[in-house]
């Protein structure tokens, strides 16, 4: 894929917004693309215990050198997050860091090696009550590098799609759609979310994720 001026942009922003700190937008710019009957993940954790009201997990979003992004298309009847559109992750293991969850979980996922590595450090986002299943999510960013075919895990995994993060950037991408609950059930909303060109309609928790990396990539430069 040709590397655009925009897809070189977005990505120096994202070393900027490093240089600086790495300060988090935090969970305000999650609430415009939270579903309703969300809660905070602070929320969570100030009212209640990880392993008995909740579970923990990480995702890694993994930006390549061409400015792009992999998500995964989650396989029809997986649970209740069954055909949504999700970032690499799942569960954490016991003794398992945070950090170390999204790593192997991106790497189980996305059919890599046990020995790949992101291409950068790793910095941890806000986290996310994904309310549905129970857990607080930690969201993870690194610099990685993919093949153009992935061999990915097709019990879990239903396809995989990769977006710009210059397409994340545009107020154009916004949208309402009413979208699919409870893994295949029937059961609809109204959520708010991504609709980008070529993908499944992104919302709920994966949509709250990105909403952090967008107001990153959209933070004033130096």
């Amino acid at each position: 894929m040709n590397v655009t001026h925009e897809d070189k942009q977005a990505m120096q922003r994202i070393v900027e917004w490093k240089s600086r700190g790495a300060e988090l937008p935090g969970p305000e710019v999650h609430a415009p693309f939270m579903p309703y009957g969300r809660t905070s993940a602070e929320n969570a954790r100030r009212s209640g215990q990880a392993g008995v009201d909740f579970r923990e997990a990480a995702v890694l979003i993994g930006v390549e050198s061409d400015g792009r992004i992999v998500l995964i298309e989650r396989a029809p009847g997986g649970g209740v997050h069954g055909g949504q559109m999700a970032l690499p992750g799942g569960a954490r293991e016991l003794g398992e860091s945070l950090e170390g969850c999204a790593l192997r979980e991106w790497r189980e996922e996305l059919g890599l090696e046990p020995s790949h590595q992101p291409t950068s450090d790793i910095v941890a986002l806000t986290e996310v009550h994904v309310v549905p299943s129970r857990f607080v999510v930690r969201p993870h960013l690194a610099c990685v590098e993919l093949g153009n075919t992935l061999d990915f895990d097709p019990v879990e995994v239903g396809g995989i799609h990769r977006i710009r993060l210059a397409e994340l950037m545009r107020d154009s991408v916004l949208r309402s759609v009413r979208g699919s609950i409870g893994g295949g059930k029937g059961l609809t909303m109204m959520a708010p979310g991504f609709s980008l060109p070529g993908v499944p309609f992104i919302w709920g928790a994966t949509a709250m994720m990105l909403s952090e990396l967008r107001s990153i990539l959209l933070a004033p430069g130096d």
